[in-house]
């Protein structure tokens, strides 16, 4: 069962792991692991990190529900949007946001942060919540300061994650329209979840 961390507790044990000397000793990539802190430690319906390739947002990691897309142009949806704004967005309720595409039919509400550094976005964090009006300061608070430890992250020992997803985004564009559309098999929604998803469009 999950259980509720403070804003102080979780900011720290993800600062430890982005500033360890093994943060690439597994083969679970830092912002997977930076996810997991952040699920494990507060009541997330969904989290995912996103970072800016070109002009779509992608997403590097997530913990909760394999959600029926992978990448948002700017934008698009709130994702796109706060990557293309580098805005906060809070949702309390999804059903009376006009930006927001549905994903999930049990999301409720959302908070989107974007992930930035001297006013340049390199990506977003994005949280889903069953419940509605489920983002309170405190969770504000959190999901910004993570946004600036990841920034700084991404801008000096994490460059290589930049990287990578621009290699491989650029590997995917050389790919056939029915190749890109192939995701990984640990990736494809079930059945039961492709029932609960409505479209191919970001959050």
């Amino acid at each position: 069962m999950k259980t509720y961390r403070s804003t102080r507790d979780l900011l720290s044990d993800v600062k430890r792991l982005l500033a360890s000397r093994d943060v690439y000793s597994t083969r679970i990539s830092p912002l997977e692991r930076a996810v997991e802190i952040l699920h494990a430690g507060r009541h997330y319906f969904w989290i995912g990190i996103y970072l800016v390739v070109g002009d779509r947002v992608v997403r590097q990691a997530f913990r909760g529900p394999v959600p029926p897309c992978h990448s948002f142009a700017l934008g698009t949806g709130n994702v796109g949007t706060t990557g293309q704004t580098g805005l906060v967005k809070v949702v309390p309720d999804v059903s009376s946001d006009p930006t927001y595409s549905m994903c999930f039919v049990e999301t409720k509400s959302e908070i989107v942060v974007p992930i930035k550094l001297a006013g340049h976005v390199l990506g977003v964090i994005d949280v889903e919540s069953d419940q509605p009006d489920a983002f309170g300061i405190h969770d504000r608070i959190l999901l910004e300061l993570v946004a600036e430890e990841l920034a700084r992250f991404l801008t000096s020992r994490g460059k290589f994650l930049v990287r990578h997803a621009r290699e491989k985004a650029a590997e995917e564009s050389s790919k056939t329209p029915q190749q890109r559309g192939q995701q990984p098999a640990s990736e494809r929604p079930q059945p039961e979840r492709m029932k609960a998803a409505v479209g191919d469009r970001s959050h």
